[in-house]
């Protein structure tokens, strides 16, 4: 059996609802993945044959970047969201994330302050001022809980700010579904 997210071969002697390799649930077991032209849509024949079999052909998660420079807590979160069914990319400092926001589309941001190569105070006042990307809902999590710090990040534009310490991997995934859904 074969993901129709990513083409994973799914172990058949494993009961899987998700994928392990991508997340995505795993609604129909199909025998191969679904070929894709190099221009990324489905032929109309097999766009057919998955309608028929109500194979969702694109990904339809909501997407978020988290920017984060602690392995530990990156992966925490990642993991975290992943399980909530959310398409997550990371990146681990100021730079690669701004390189990350400018290349792709997010739903949201989790923005780290004390990062490497360029803080995340900066990268939020990149994203809010750039006018593709302004759009995109930015949470602040980080240890400083400074009321001069948390209000600066307000005043550029984050739409919430977290202290890592005061909140469980749990209390952040609600807030995230509060702003965006799930």
């Amino acid at each position: 059996m074969f993901c129709t997210g990513c083409g994973y071969q799914v172990p058949e002697q494993q009961d899987f609802k998700f994928c392990p390799r991508c997340g995505k649930k795993i609604e129909v077991a199909v025998e191969a993945p679904l070929p894709k032209p190099a221009g990324g849509e489905l032929l109309p024949q097999m766009q057919a044959l998955a309608d028929q079999l109500n194979v969702k052909t694109e990904d339809k998660r909501k997407r978020i970047l988290i920017v984060e420079d602690d392995l530990f807590i990156r992966e925490l979160y990642q993991k975290q969201l992943e399980m909530a069914g959310y398409n997550v990319d990371v990146a681990v400092d100021g730079l690669e994330g701004r390189e990350k926001v400018l290349t792709n589309n997010y739903n949201l941001a989790l923005l780290d302050i004390m990062l490497p190569r360029m803080n995340g105070l900066e990268l939020l006042e990149l994203i809010k001022k750039e006018p593709t990307k302004k759009d995109i809902p930015v949470i602040i999590l980080s240890n400083l809980g400074q009321d001069s710090v948390v209000e600066k990040g307000l005043s550029l534009g984050a739409i919430n700010y977290l202290v890592k310490a005061d909140i469980t991997p749990m209390e952040m995934l609600n807030v995230i579904q509060e702003r965006i859904g799930k």
